[in-house]
């Protein structure tokens, strides 16, 4: 119960890799707060740990929400210590067909409200000298992925983000770092995977087979990962890029 008393809210909670995070955050003793554009609420009434747990729904892209959910937030548990940015989108995309709108709903969905939510709750830690801020980012920014444009792109922004939110608050208390799985066959994989094109687990094997280790990444891989770096053994890493892929990135970031 190594988070006891300390307060999660986690976007992107409601499946896949944020619903594990969510899992382990509340294992771990934390008040949870799964943040997911759909109803989560079954998913926080069935986290386990000894603190509480609510859903709130939020379009992470409006800037409107996001306000609101912090301040429910703020006000219902009077401060966040550990925020996962974590809900993302991965329309395919390439050059020739991408429309600027497409573009931009990627980048409001992935990037931005790591910022915006970063705003409204580093002053409460700050003003208790310690927090912890994580977000999602993906070792396959350093694969060469086709159709993802927007994605990789993204998550390349995330990771200078975290780079420079790190640099801004190393006075603070404040860690901010981001987790890099590669390729995880989530609800949402599936539902992305065209057709007429390559199954997912035609995708999942070419990924484990770049791998050092040759078994498929799980959502746990990722949450397990969590659990330390919002821990306070993890007090003296920030800014770091922490590829959680079985060796599929060798270097680079």
């Amino acid at each position: 119960m190594k988070l006891s008393g300390k307060t999660a809210v986690v976007t992107g909670g409601g499946r896949g890799i944020g619903k594990a995070y969510c899992e382990r955050l509340a294992a771990d003793g934390a008040n949870v707060v799964v943040v997911d554009i759909d109803d989560a609420t079954a998913v926080a009434n069935g986290l386990s740990g000894t603190g509480k747990k609510v859903s709130m729904i939020c379009d992470v892209s409006r800037p409107d929400q996001i306000t609101e959910v912090a301040d429910k937030v703020l006000d219902g548990f009077k401060r966040c210590d550990i925020f996962v940015n974590n809900a993302a989108i991965f329309p395919m995309t390439e050059l020739k067909t991408i429309t600027l709108d497409k573009w931009r709903r990627v980048q409001a969905v992935n990037v931005e409200p790591l910022l915006l939510f970063a705003q409204a709750f580093v002053p409460g830690m700050t003003a208790a000298s310690w927090g912890r801020i994580v977000s999602t980012g993906s070792s396959v920014t350093l694969s060469q992925q086709q159709h993802d444009l927007a994605y990789l792109t993204s998550k390349g922004s995330v990771h200078a983000l975290v780079r420079a939110l790190a640099n801004d608050l190393g006075e603070t208390g404040i860690t901010v770092n981001a987790i890099a799985p590669t390729i995880v066959k989530t609800e949402g994989l599936v539902a992305r995977t065209p057709s007429e094109g390559p199954s997912v687990d035609d995708i999942m094997k070419l990924v484990v087979a770049q791998q050092t280790i040759k078994r498929p990444s799980t959502p746990e891989d990722a949450a397990n990962v969590l659990s330390f770096v919002v821990s306070e053994d993890a007090s003296f890493i920030t800014g770091q890029i922490l590829h959680v892929d079985g060796g599929f990135s060798r270097s680079g970031a």
